[in-house]
């Protein structure tokens, strides 16, 4: 029996097709394959009609997917964060971004408990993970501590790092904007303590040993703040109070029970988490006013808009010489021109 090509076509999920990653899908591609709910907005179109809006993912990146009503009433769900889906759908262009028209979607274990073969299914081809070697880095980092900062502060930050050892190999460095994904904030941690490094060089004036601290340290409340590293929800304390109080908190409490002095460089150090966002729109509730702290928030810009670039440029698509504009970092991106023609081999 010949499928409708409909987009409300509801049948049994059959074999699907070879999986094809999130970063090199193209327009009017079909799409038969397995994904990783990472978000799920209920929304409304403009006349009332209830969609969903997921942004569906793999280890190459993130897809944003509609399921509108009349496939919605076929395929309820529900469906969460964290949840392994079988999709088919077609690719389209919208307002520059690439996106998937959703005509199935069910989860991989609602398919299971009915019977259905899962050919194809992979659950390591669906998962963000940083690029780099995460027990690498975290030895990279915590050599760092070690060999570069003294006492006090060297027995602060061991201290933190002991503890939160395995939170920092898993945690996502954001839920959305970046390094969205498992080890991603020992990712981030670890480039801003590397540039402080670089960065102390030119400036030898700075207090060396709180810089560094607070590289490594100031976004510590992110193991509180983020839940389920491969599909990032913020979970209550995160919602009610955020990774910079909540990292305050930390450095704070492990202050006291190592009995902390002396109480000034402490209180500098929760300087510069609290101001690290540089802005009180931002979520600090002071700004940095002392030049450590002023190079820590600089440092962690760096990094994370530098790491919004590359996800932007890694999912947009091959049109245009430029990428949609990015609402955070409030413009579109230059792709680079085309590479330049090779020279014919074999002549003179």
């Amino acid at each position: 029996m010949t499928r409708p090509a409909v987009p409300g076509y509801h049948g049994a999920w059959g074999r699907p097709l070879a999986h094809q990653l999130v970063s090199q899908l193209k327009k009017d591609a079909p799409v038969h394959q397995f994904f990783l709910v990472r978000q799920v907005e209920e929304r409304a179109t403009k006349d009332g009609k209830p969609f969903l809006a997921l942004r569906l993912g793999d280890k190459s990146g993130v897809l944003e997917a509609r399921v509108w009503n009349e496939v919605l009433k076929k395929c309820p769900g529900p469906f969460a964060p964290g949840d392994y889906v079988a999709v088919e759908g077609r690719t389209e262009f919208y307002q520059g971004e690439l996106q998937l028209i959703v005509s199935f979607i069910d989860t991989v274990e609602r398919l299971r408990a009915r019977g259905r073969k899962l050919e194809g299914f992979d659950p390591a081809l669906l998962h963000l993970t940083t690029p780099h070697d995460r027990e690498e880095l975290w030895q990279e980092l915590y050599s760092l501590a070690q060999t570069r900062l003294g006492p006090p502060l060297k027995d602060l930050v061991l201290g933190l790092l002991d503890r939160h050892r395995e939170d920092f190999l898993s945690s996502p460095g954001a839920q959305l904007y970046h390094h969205p994904y498992l080890g991603g904030l020992l990712e981030h941690t670890w480039s801003v303590a590397r540039h402080a490094l670089q960065a102390l060089a030119v400036y030898p004036g700075l207090n060396a040993d709180l810089v560094l601290a607070g590289a490594i340290l100031h976004d510590l409340g992110k193991v509180k703040e983020l839940a389920q590293p491969q599909a990032p929800e913020r979970t209550p304390a995160g919602h009610l109070l955020g990774h910079i109080v909540l990292g305050w908190e930390m450095v704070r409490e492990e202050a006291r029970a190592q009995e902390f002095s002396p109480p000034d460089l402490l209180l500098q150090l929760e300087h510069i988490i609290l101001s690290h966002h540089g802005a009180l729109e931002f979520g600090s509730p002071v700004l940095p006013q002392t030049r450590e702290a002023m190079l820590v928030y600089y440092l962690d810009e760096i990094d994370s808009k530098l790491k919004m670039m590359d996800q932007h440029l890694e999912s947009a698509g091959a049109q245009g010489e430029f990428t949609s504009y990015h609402r955070v970092l409030k413009r579109v991106l230059y792709k680079g021109g085309e590479p330049p023609p090779e020279e014919p081999r074999g002549q003179d």
